[in-house]
Parts: structure tokens; sequence; C-alpha cells
């Protein structure tokens, strides 16, 4: 049996598999009693979690039925990574996290957001910037402002 029909099979199996997982818990919680909206009982979340599994079950099986059984070549995994890039990701990550107590949130992402900004397409610097600004009181609105998480000052005291 050629691989890509191996991999079909093995789709086919784990998509019933997790189909009938789904159709468990709803039963059970559903004897448990799922309540209503405004009143849910205990087993409302797993009675909903069920069903979310039960959809994506189906859709895996739907998707692979689809799917033409033709062999394909395996293509190397790592072909045409651009280690450079990879590495300066992890670097900027690196960094980020060893300065951020020291020299705070605001300007710690502002410095790897135009980083990232600038691996992922060649852009203007002034659009990097704008962007890696907006993407900073943004994040800083919402974690600081909006959801009351302390972040670190740094050396603005902000």
């Amino acid at each position: 049996m050629p691989w890509r029909e191996k991999v079909i099979l093995r789709d086919q199996i784990s998509g019933l598999f997790w189909l009938g997982i789904s159709i468990f818990v709803s039963l059970e919680s559903y004897k448990v009693g799922i309540g209503t909206f405004q009143s849910p009982g205990p087993g409302f979340l797993p009675f909903v979690g069920g069903v979310i599994l039960g959809i994506f079950a189906i859709l895996l099986l739907i998707i692979n039925g689809l799917k033409k059984r033709r062999e394909k070549e395996i293509t190397h995994l790592w072909k045409g990574v651009k280690w450079g890039k990879v590495i300066l990701v992890f670097s900027a990550l690196f960094i980020y996290t060893a300065l951020l107590a020291k020299v705070g949130y605001l300007l710690m992402t502002f410095g790897l957001m135009a980083i990232l900004f600038g691996i992922l397409e060649k852009q203007r610097l002034w659009i990097r910037g704008i962007a890696a600004l907006f993407t900073a009181l943004a994040t800083y609105f919402v974690f600081y402002t909006w959801l009351n998480i302390q972040l670190p000052k740094g050396i603005l005291g902000f």
C-alpha cells in the first residue's frame, strides 16, 4: 500500500475514533444535565466540547473522503528553510525575554515587533516603526489597562 493511502486510512480511523469519543462525551454530559444558556448545568461545557470535537471529526472524515488518492513524492521537510531568519527570530526572542524586566514592556515590545516585521517582509523603516508602535501600544492597552495585568515598567517608568 503506498504511503499516501496509509495516511488517508490513518486519518479515517482517527476521525472515526474521535467521532466515537465525541458521541460518548456528549451523551454522558447530557445524562448529567446540560441546563440552559442562562443556567448551565454541570454537563454543559463537556457537552459543547463533545459537539465541537464531533464537528472536527466529521470534517476530517469528509476532507479525507474528498482527497484524491494519488501518490506524491515525499518532499524534504527542511527544504527551503531560511536558517538565517530562524536564528534571527530565536535570538530576538531570547534578547526580548532577557531584557524585558530591565528595559520595560513598551520599549522591548516595540523593538521586537520592528525586528519581526523586518524579517517577515522587507518594508520601509517608517512603516515598520508605525506598525511596531501600534502593536506595542495596542497590546499594552489590552493587557495593562483592560485586563489589569502588571507589565514590567523598566527604564521609562510606565
